[in-house]
């Protein structure tokens, strides 16, 4: 091993990560569920097609570190992960509280991920009564 190559650097699956976040938060009690918006359709679309240019054009390197799902947009930057949520919310919890809760529920997915928490965003797109 020659010194110029990095040692014990830590691969990060976002997809993954994602997919824990996902379903992490949409089973909080207060969460109806994560809103798919059209930004996050738009950046999936975006991240899908920067995705296939890196694979076509740069396949030596590692992919762009952006993931996106419902509600859910991770943005990688060395090793602190920023996030923003998208969320629908039971009117029966209050949302900034609800809101502070799915932030620290994430930070806590996060730091088990073994990576550095940055911005955790979280916007109350809807906040709804309980179907009766």
């Amino acid at each position: 091993m020659t010194s110029d190559q990095p040692s014990g650097k830590q691969v990060v699956d976002l997809d993954t990560i994602a997919d824990t976040l996902s379903t992490t938060l949409s089973r909080h009690p207060g969460v109806i569920r994560l809103e798919p918006t059209m930004r996050s359709v738009m950046s999936r679309w975006k991240i899908a097609s920067v995705n296939q240019l890196h694979k076509n054009l740069r396949p030596n390197n590692p992919a762009p570190t952006v993931a996106t799902r419902d509600g859910l947009i991770l943005s990688l930057t060395g090793n602190v992960l920023n996030l923003h949520i998208d969320l629908a919310t039971n009117i029966s919890k209050p949302a900034l509280g609800l809101a502070r809760e799915t932030q620290e529920l994430a930070a806590t997915v996060i730091q088990a991920s073994g990576l550095v928490v940055g911005h955790i965003n979280v916007t109350i797109l809807a906040i709804e009564g309980t179907p009766g």
